[in-house]
C-alpha cells in the first residue's frame, strides 16, 4: 500500500528562481517527448517506448548544457509520465471509449518529481549489506527541517507529522499558495476489517449524507459560498491588460480563491470521516453506487453535485488520510 504526505516547502529566492526554470525545461522535455511520438507513428506507423525516448536523454544531456543542468531523475519522471499518458490512450482505443484522450500540448507544469534511489549499506551488528533508499529528509533541531533536492541542495520543510513506511519518490508542487512536497511512502497492507459494527449513509444535495441512525449532515455548500468573490476576480481578471503585471496578480489572486476553496471542501470531508469511523466507533461505511459521471449530466443539479465531491468521500479517504494540511 502506498501513502502520500504533503508537507509545505520554502525555498529561498535563489531556488525558487532555479525551480522555476525547471518547470519550463521539463515542460519543453514532455512536449518534445509527445511530439517524437506523434511524429512516428504518422511517418512509420512505429510506437516509440520510454526506453527508446531514455536513450536519446542521455545522448542529449552529453551533448548539451541545459540538460545536464537538471537532475536526470526528473527528467527520466517526466518521460514516464509522458509514457503513461500514451499508454491510457491505448488503453481507451482498444476498448473503444467515446473519448479517446489523445496527450495534449502542455503550455505549463506545475509539479516535478523524482525517485529515491537504494545504496548498499552495511549493518553492523550482521556484517551484511543492504540495499536502503536514501532518506531525502534531514532532521535539524529548529522548527524547519530539510529537503533534499537533487542538484539544489537542503530546501527548508515543515515537517508537521512524521513519515511513515518506506519513502519511494518525492514530488515538488506549485500552488497558488507556495510550493509543497508530496512524498510517496510504502506501507504494508492494510488487514481485512472484520465487520463489526456498520453505519449506512445516503448521499444527497440539500442534505450531505444522512446516516442509518437518522442523523443528517449538512451540506455546506463551498463553492455555492465563494461563487459571488469568484466572479468578482474574474470580472476584475478580464479587465486587466494581457501580459501586465496587475493580470498575474489578479490570476495569483483568482487561483488562491480556487484552492481556498478546494481545502475547505477536502477539510470537511475529512472530519466528517473520522466521524464516522473514530467518533462512532464504526469499521465498514455502506453506501450505494453513484454513477457520478452519469449524474452530472444534468444540468439543474451538475454544479451541486460536483460541489458535494460524493466521489471524494466515498472512493478517495486514503489519499486524504495520507495528505496533511
Amino acid at each position: 500500500m502506498k501513502l502520500t504526505f504533503r508537507y509545505p516547502v520554502y525555498p529561498t529566492k535563489t531556488q525558487e528562481t532555479t525551480l522555476f526554470e525547471w518547470l519550463d525545461h521539463l515542460c519543453e522535455l514532455q512536449n518534445s517527448a509527445r511530439h517524437d511520438r506523434k511524429v512516428a507513428w504518422e511517418t512509420e506507423g512505429e510506437r516509440v517506448s520510454c526506453n527508446d525516448q531514455q536513450r536519446k536523454l542521455t545522448v542529449a544531456r552529453e551533448k548539451y548544457d541545459d540538460f545536464r543542468e537538471v537532475p536526470q531523475d526528473m527528467q527520466v519522471c517526466a518521460l514516464e509520465r509522458t509514457d503513461k499518458a500514451f499508454d491510457g490512450f491505448y488503453r481507451r482505443c482498444k476498448q473503444g471509449a467515446a473519448k479517446k484522450g489523445y496527450p495534449r500540448h502542455r503550455k505549463r507544469i506545475k509539479s516535478m518529481s523524482w525517485k529515491l534511489r537504494k545504496q548498499k549499506v552495511r549493518d553492523k551488528s550482521t556484517g551484511e549489506y543492504k540495499r536502503v533508499r536514501d532518506n531525502p529528509i534531514r532532521e535539524t533541531a529548529w522548527r524547519h527541517d530539510r529537503l533534499k533536492v537533487p542538484k539544489l541542495g537542503e530546501v527548508k520543510i515543515y515537517m508537521h507529522r512524521p513519515l511513515q513506511g518506506d519513502p519511494t519518490g518525492v514530488t515538488l508542487v506549485k500552488k497558488a499558495s507556495g510550493w509543497y512536497a508530496h512524498i510517496t511512502c510504502e506501507l504494508p497492507d492494510t488487514p481485512k476489517v472484520e465487520p463489526t459494527q456498520a453505519i449506512a449513509v445516503d448521499m444527497g444535495t440539500t442534505h450531505y449524507l444522512t446516516t442509518s441512525e437518522g442523523e443528517k449532515e449538512d451540506n455546506p455548500r463551498w463553492y455555492r459560498q465563494a461563487e459571488g468573490l469568484t466572479r468578482k476576480h474574474s470580472k476584475d481578471l478580464s479587465r486587466k491588460k494581457l501580459g501586465s503585471n496587475r493580470r498575474k496578480k489578479q490570476q495569483h489572486k483568482l487561483a488562491l480563491h480556487h484552492e481556498r476553496t478546494a481545502n475547505k471542501r477536502k477539510d470537511f470531508i475529512g472530519k466528517l470521516v473520522y466521524k464516522l469511523y473514530h467518533h462512532k466507533e464504526n469499521n465498514v461505511l455502506v453506501a450505494e453506487d453513484l454513477r457520478v459521471s452519469n449524474m452530472v449530466k444534468n444540468k439543474y443539479l451538475s454544479k451541486s453535485i460536483s460541489d458535494a465531491s460524493w466521489a471524494i468521500f466515498c472512493l478517495g479517504q486514503s489519499s486524504l488520510d495520507g495528505l496533511g494540511t
